[in-house]
């Protein structure tokens, strides 16, 4: 299959898209945590994808809006376990 047809997991969409804007910054700085780690930036990016996965399936959970803090925390966690 053509590269340009395929499709683009979204959650990884999301992740470029908070690295290309800044915003929120955590995700840069996870991300360049997890390079650091020697993780590629695929991997890096599939690591990030999950934590904003778990916090958009809190969002609709709730029917609340995107929390930062709870996001922070999520990389948090992600990073501790990459020891």
């Amino acid at each position: 299959m053509d590269a340009d047809k395929t499709l683009k997991d979204p959650f990884i969409q999301i992740v470029d898209d908070h690295i290309a804007s800044g915003d929120p910054p955590e995700t840069q700085a996870a991300y360049d945590k997890l390079i650091a780690k020697e993780r590629s930036p695929s991997q890096a990016k599939n690591l990030i994808a999950r934590v904003i996965q778990k916090e958009m399936q809190e969002m609709m959970a709730s029917g609340g809006s995107f929390d930062v803090a709870r996001y922070k925390a999520g990389l948090d966690k992600l990073l501790a376990s990459q020891e």
